[in-house]
């Protein structure tokens, strides 16, 4: 997967299909979309395209304290853009997202990014996807767009399974709730913090990781290229049984598999 972090260096691709958001936690429905996209692109003879932000929108538009009081990230921009290389993403543009770009129109974010330097052929748009100043963009308005510049524009349907519609939002939820079995079956994987050991707790190595809520877990640990299945009790802190040689500064890859009662 290419990763282009500066418009001004973006390498403009044949017949691009994009597609724009956060894509935080990579769930299923992105994946879904994923697919769609490079589906797309082969039968153009062209490329995958997702844009999306840094920092995550809401940090900017909301503040750091608020933030981090109301609002979890499922995946950190790192996390991210592997699980995206993983579901055979072609090119990830990351847009610096600031107070001058969540003021720009939904007509100038088209013309100037999507056709201008993009030069996108299709165009997939989630089905309660919004974009541009004040969210004010919005399918028919791209359907607008894109007749007026030269592409297509596609509605992707709300993706749900076995009846539940399939969002980072519903993830959050669940996992806030502890239901974490549910949550990983949203997601299409368990879900995971990558930290430290320290001071005989883990920490994330992100403080905007959203973590399940108090209780405790079974989980699948990765430390030192091994693998070891153990229980989790978040009360504060995230405590781990059983894994007596962990050393200060371990770093880890924590995988939450499902509640458990004790």
């Amino acid at each position: 997967m290419e990763i282009c972090r500066d418009l001004e260096q973006w390498r403009p691709v044949r017949n691009a299909v994009v597609t724009v958001g956060s894509y935080d936690g990579v769930h299923r429905a992105h994946r879904s979309i994923i697919d769609l996209l490079n589906r797309h692109a082969e039968a153009e003879g062209g490329e995958s395209v997702l844009i999306t932000f840094s920092p995550h929108p809401r940090l900017v538009l909301q503040g750091e304290e608020a933030f981090r009081k109301n609002f979890r990230l499922l995946t950190t921009e790192q996390e991210k853009e592997e699980l995206l290389a993983a579901a055979g993403l072609r090119n990830l543009l990351v847009l610096h997202f600031d107070e001058a770009f969540a003021a720009m129109p939904a007509e100038r974010f088209v013309r100037e990014i999507l056709v201008e330097r993009l030069r996108v052929k299709r165009m997939i748009i989630g089905f309660n996807h919004n974009f541009g100043h004040d969210r004010q963009g919005g399918y028919e308005q791209m359907v607008a767009l894109g007749a007026q510049y030269g592409f297509s524009v596609e509605r992707y349907p709300e993706y749900t399974v076995d009846g539940q519609a399939v969002s980072s939002s519903q993830i959050r939820r669940l996992l806030q709730a502890g239901r974490v079995t549910e949550a990983n079956h949203l997601l299409g994987y368990a879900y995971f913090i990558n930290g430290a050991w320290h001071q005989d707790v883990f920490e994330a190595s992100s403080k905007f990781k959203l973590r399940p809520a108090a209780g405790h877990y079974l989980t699948k640990v990765k430390v030192n290229g091994r693998y070891y299945y153990t229980v989790a009790k978040i009360d504060g802190d995230i405590r781990l049984s059983d894994l007596p040689f962990l050393q200060e500064g371990d770093h880890m890859k924590v995988r939450f598999l499902k509640e458990i009662s004790l």
